[in-house]
């Protein structure tokens, strides 16, 4: 019995010892989604960096990770992790649960402009995205936590105009039923107040009010004409729906 104890402690430190040692180009290929194109792998499955991925329309380079042990015994896996996802940079700590959800902590970094028409067409955006997010937690690829803000620099309305239509921000506070945002204007062309409720099964709802100011171009003030009738406030209701 005790020499069956030993031979099993030997068989385990050997795996760990390949496991610790196991290339990044080897483990990749059981981690990235079929048909991802990787160029410049070095390091081990723990601590390594790949110099870009392609996949579809996605590129990616300098991608650095690194492994943090102190959750492993919760039966979670936890890494830093860096990358520039078109001209942009993110930087976080991803970890992934025994129940399959993914946490993101400290989230910083910025998407350039023209990611979003790329990423998340059926938004019809564009603009530069910063983020400074604290938690945000996935179920499914689905968010159902986010506690951060996102702000949104020179956001132009595709199909609309050319034209930036300023700065928005919008700020995110945890709730327990649904995510949950509000939606301001900063330097805007426009002077917006709305909100922006996701639901744990990925429905989204944005709404608010939405009113010309000084700086409002004639063709913008055109368009809000379609949104329909102002209050006594100068201001039109806006509401915009669909599922991640």
């Amino acid at each position: 019995m005790i020499k069956k104890k030993y031979t099993l402690i030997l068989v385990i430190l050997f795996l760990v010892g390949i496991i610790n040692y196991l290339p990044a180009n080897t483990a990749l290929q059981w981690i990235v989604p079929k048909g991802t194109l990787l160029n410049g792998v070095n390091g081990t499955i723990w601590n390594g960096t790949v110099s870009e991925a392609i996949n579809q329309n996605t590129y990616i380079r300098d991608i650095k990770w690194k492994f943090h042990p102190a959750k492993i015994l919760l039966g979670d896996l936890s890494f830093e992790i860096s990358l520039y996802p078109f001209n942009g940079y993110l930087n976080a700590q991803i970890t992934r649960s025994s129940d399959q959800t993914i946490e993101l902590n400290n989230l910083q970094g910025f998407l350039s402009e023209g990611t979003l028409p790329i990423t998340a067409s059926y938004l019809g955006i564009d603009g530069q995205i910063d983020l400074d997010i604290k938690q945000l937690k996935l179920r499914g690829n689905i968010p159902v936590k986010i506690n951060g803000d996102i702000n949104i620099q020179s956001l132009k309305i595709l199909g609309l105009s050319n034209q930036s239509m300023g700065n928005y921000a919008i700020k995110f506070n945890p709730t327990k039923e649904s995510i949950i945002g509000s939606i301001e204007g900063e330097n805007a062309l426009l002077d917006v107040a709305g909100t922006i409720k996701i639901d744990n099964d990925g429905n989204y709802l944005i709404s608010g009010v939405v009113a010309p100011n000084i700086y409002t171009p004639n063709d913008i003030k055109a368009f809000l004409n379609f949104l329909g009738s102002a209050n006594d406030n100068n201001q039109r209701e806006f509401r915009f729906e669909g599922k991640l």
